[in-house]
């Protein structure tokens, strides 16, 4: 339902089409299907309203296979994949048609900025990192060329060079831009909408030169780590992952959170939701090809337990979620440099 009526929508057909409410009603409380023979006289206009969605495809025949015989992804990801997907579709930028660019940014002026980095007690302790970045001796070509997901580590420490720069370069600010009425605003690595970077890095530290075993929330203004929580053993990382041995011999692990307002406080319409998503991959993306250009091995997964992760990290505010996992460590590879899982094919693939 939307302020000007009811709309049916169907994964068969782009686009919504206005219904009257008694037709919405007997689709929803018939979900099984709907026995036109059974309608009474009285139902004649009912009857050609479904007749009609019948017609243009809405509805089809109990046990008919749809317009298009192929398989159907939203009968695997369920109606509220579906939801998400139409609810989102064709979103004005501003939040009502009627309201000019002038008055959106008059608009943002009543709520408070969020700020850009999270809060910070003035008088808490927090590791700081060395702000000299570590050399990448690889082309750029190279990196392209040698990133992939590394599920087999070493064992061995990561650096803490290495470690402070792939941190630095994944979730800090490289400079900062006067954007006026929205701020100053972090200019980063990777791309965000509107510069409002709503991701934040959680460490789990389990094997860096200099950094003792523990959970961190990384300060990307003062380069630093900030403690949120004690050591945790492996296995546990493994049981939140679903097991996927990621854990196993890493040096450390990343679990990232949207701080949501950030984004919401400038784009208040549904579709940021989806953009927001896409930010966090951006992010995976640069935390993945930095640690290839640092010699290290990454992976990153978005199959994780959501509640007991946020449970870990201490994250209490509807506003901010888990969003991704990244791992990192020393990389076991294979004689011609791949990770040592990978197989390369040993026959001519069938066309």
């Amino acid at each position: 339902m939307r302020g000007d009526g009811t709309y049916l929508s169907s994964p068969r057909i782009k686009g919504r089409l206005k219904v009257h409410p008694s037709v919405a009603g007997i689709l929803t409380s018939t979900p099984d299907g709907i026995d036109t023979e059974a309608l009474t006289p009285e139902s004649e206009n009912l009857a050609l309203a479904l007749a009609k969605l019948h017609e243009l495809g809405y509805l089809t025949p109990v046990g008919s296979a749809g317009n298009s015989g192929l398989p159907d992804p939203w009968s695997e990801w369920g109606a509220l994949a579906w939801q998400f997907h139409q609810s989102i579709r064709d979103t004005p930028f501003v939040r009502r048609d009627s309201e000019d660019i002038t008055e959106y940014h008059e608009s943002l002026n009543e709520d408070d900025r969020p700020a850009n980095s999270k809060r910070v007690d003035p008088d808490g302790k927090i590791l700081l990192l060395p702000r000299i970045r570590a050399r990448m001796p690889l082309s750029f070509q190279d990196v392209l060329e040698e990133r992939r997901t590394h599920r087999d580590f070493s064992g061995g420490p990561v650096p803490l060079d290495e470690f402070a720069t792939l941190l630095q370069y994944g979730f800090g600010p490289l400079r900062f831009i006067d954007a006026g009425k929205m701020g100053v605003l972090e200019l980063r690595a990777n791309a965000s909408g509107g510069s409002r970077h709503e991701t934040e890095a959680y460490v789990v530290v389990l094997n860096v030169v200099g950094v003792d075993p523990g959970i961190y929330r990384y300060d990307g203004i003062r380069q630093g780590l900030v403690a949120v929580g004690e050591a945790v053993p492996r296995e546990r990382l493994e049981h939140l992952t679903f097991n996927q041995g990621f854990f196993e011999k890493a040096g450390f692990g990343v679990f990232t959170t949207a701080f949501s307002t950030r984004m919401s406080w400038k784009y208040r319409h549904p579709r940021a939701y989806k953009m927001l998503l896409h930010n966090v991959g951006h992010v995976a993306q640069v935390f993945s090809m930095t640690s290839v250009a640092l010699g290290l091995g990454a992976a990153i997964t978005g199959a994780f337990k959501d509640t007991e992760v946020e449970r870990l990290l201490g994250i209490g505010e509807p506003g901010e979620f888990a969003t991704f996992v990244m791992v990192c460590g020393i990389p076991v590879r294979a004689g011609d440099g791949l990770p040592v899982r990978h197989r390369v094919p040993s026959a001519p693939f069938a066309p």
